[in-house]
Parts: C-alpha cells; sequence; structure tokens
C-alpha cells in the first residue's frame, strides 16, 4: 500500500533532509530552518564529512546496482550506460550518500542522481535513488 508507514517515514525524512540540505528551498516554502534546527537533539557531533574516495562505491558497481535497484535489463543496456560518482557522504558508520552523474543509453541528456549505498558484508548495496529535477543547478 503506498500510504504504507515506511514509505511516509521516508518522505517526511527525505524532505527534512532536502530542506536541512537545501535551506534556500525552505525558506521559499516559509519554514524557518534556525528555529527547527534549535529545537531539535544533537544527534551527532560534528557535520558530515566527505569520505575518501578509496572508500567510495566503484562508477561500475554503482551502476550495476542503479540497474538492479531499478530493474532494468542491465545486459541490453548497461554496457553503452554510464555512471560517475563525483561526491559521497557518510550518514552514518554503514550508508553514504553519493551524488552520480548518469548517462543512460536509451536517454540523450545526462541526469544528476542522488543515491544511497548501504554497507554490506564486502560491497555497496543501493538502498534509495532519486533523479534530481532537470532545472536543478549543478553543483561546483
Amino acid at each position: 500500500m503506498i500510504l504504507d508507514l515506511r514509505f511516509l517515514a521516508g518522505v517526511a525524512v527525505g524532505t527534512t533532509l532536502g530542506f536541512l540540505i537545501n535551506p534556500e528551498a525552505a525558506e521559499k516554502a516559509g519554514i524557518d530552518i534556525q528555529s527547527i534546527k534549535r529545537t531539535m537533539p544533537v544527534i551527532g557531533s560534528s557535520p558530515a564529512e566527505p569520505v575518501k574516495q578509496a572508500d567510495w562505491p566503484t562508477n561500475e558497481h554503482a551502476k550495476r546496482e542503479l540497474f538492479r535497484f531499478a530493474m532494468w535489463d542491465f545486459e541490453t543496456f548497461g554496457p553503452k550506460s554510464e555512471i560517475l560518482i563525483t561526491r559521497c557522504f557518510s550518514i552514518d558508520q554503514l550508508s553514504l550518500a553519493c551524488e552520480m552523474r548518469v548517462k543512460l543509453s536509451w536517454i540523450s541528456e545526462e541526469r544528476t542522481v542522488e543515491g544511497v549505498f548501504q554497507s554490506s558484508a564486502h560491497s555497496w548495496n543501493l538502498i534509495a535513488a532519486k533523479a534530481l529535477s532537470r532545472n536543478a543547478p549543478t553543483g561546483s
């Protein structure tokens, strides 16, 4: 069911993180982020830091994981598609949030996709992904 508790919790967490990451969007929506930050308990002692690139999933692994996650046919479309992980941040000890530049073989334009990878025994598993808006400005 679409109104599953996990889905609603994911929407709430994703919206909150989105407003914390991009305060300008919250201001446009009339939300005072500073007052919300003052009322939230401190979860971590320091903000998320970039993870060393050697610890990131490889571009090839990210491509395979995106195709697995989206249930796309990797054998047909995967070899002609390209993914470049541009940056990753640690969410917790077992999870990374990564920004990827994605050029899919059946789509003419390159897109930016944000994904969350969770550590497994010997690899990273993509557990969430979202394509960013086409008109969104790209980061530097």
